[in-house]
């Protein structure tokens, strides 16, 4: 009976060594090839028009080289970069150049860019108002609470004309504390940006990141408002530094390709999409 017992004590230390080395196993079967870059691509994503440009106009042409994409979804702006700092996937597209700068420098993480693309700008939404005319004094105005965000709102607030900031230069960092003139004493209220179309039946109005207006199906013809997108804030393709050559590298030549250009030409729902400036011309 004891030998039965000790038999069964190492057969089961046996088969929990096998699965171990199974378990291993499977985790190196995600292969990479030759070039470095694995067989499935983790490509992070937040609510907005991105997962589907990639869906619709990027994944075809990397599943085309033997590739697969599997998209891994966000709910704020943070996460993303961190988990491709981490290596828990291996690209995202949700934030513009501007912001990632700022993550890479305030965060240290090892993070770059390979091409941006077409980008829906921040647009300013009400649901009981037609233009900053016909809100009230003191109305609550939300504003996205991350630093670059929350600057390239007051920026667009200054060119609507509500407010004046105090110094020029500031206005690429501008804080609710840079505000000079504020005429009818709006409150800019900071908030998470993805949680602002969700509030805009409790406040006034709401500066709103594109990919977020786009995901609360916000119509921009009825905006108070809408971004004129400049190069720095059009959304990027990032990378972990170490994969810039490899995983970066095919997806800049997706997305340069003739075959992406034309996709995004004749879809009409990119047309309110601002084009980079490397875009060729198209008839």
């Amino acid at each position: 009976m004891k030998l039965l017992k000790y038999l069964s004590k190492v057969f089961l230390v046996s088969s929990l060594s096998l699965a171990v080395v199974s378990c291993g196993d499977d985790k190196m079967s995600s292969s990479v090839d030759e070039n470095g870059i694995p067989s499935v691509i983790k490509v992070g994503v937040v609510p907005g028009p991105y997962r589907g440009m990639i869906d619709k106009h990027i994944r075809p042409i990397i599943e085309a080289k033997g590739y697969k994409i599997e998209f891994v979804e966000f709910t704020d702006y943070v996460q993303p970069d961190a988990a491709l700092d981490a290596g828990d996937i291996d690209v995202n597209l949700m934030q513009h150049q501007r912001y990632l700068d700022s993550i890479v420098q305030n965060q240290g993480l090892k993070l770059t860019s390979v091409i941006n693309v077409p980008t829906l700008g921040l647009g300013v939404f009400s649901d009981k108002y037609k233009s900053f005319d016909e809100l009230p004094e003191n109305s609550k105005i939300g504003i996205p609470t991350d630093a670059v965000n929350l600057s390239r709102a007051l920026g667009i607030a200054k060119k609507l004309g509500i407010i004046t900031l105090k110094d020029e230069k500031s206005e690429q960092k501008a804080s609710i504390a840079d505000i000079d003139e504020n005429k009818k004493n709006y409150v800019f209220v900071p908030m998470e940006a993805a949680q602002i179309s969700r509030s805009l039946d409790s406040i006034a109005a709401g500066f709103i990141p594109g990919n977020y207006a786009y995901a609360s199906n916000l119509d921009y013809s009825k905006a108070l408002g809408v971004e004129d997108v400049s190069e720095p804030i059009k959304n990027v393709v990032a990378v972990a530094k170490k994969n810039e050559n490899t995983i970066g590298k095919l997806f800049k030549d997706a997305v340069t390709s003739d075959e992406f250009v034309k996709g995004i030409e004749n879809d009409k729902n990119f047309d309110a999409f601002t084009r980079p400036q490397w875009w060729p011309a198209t008839k």
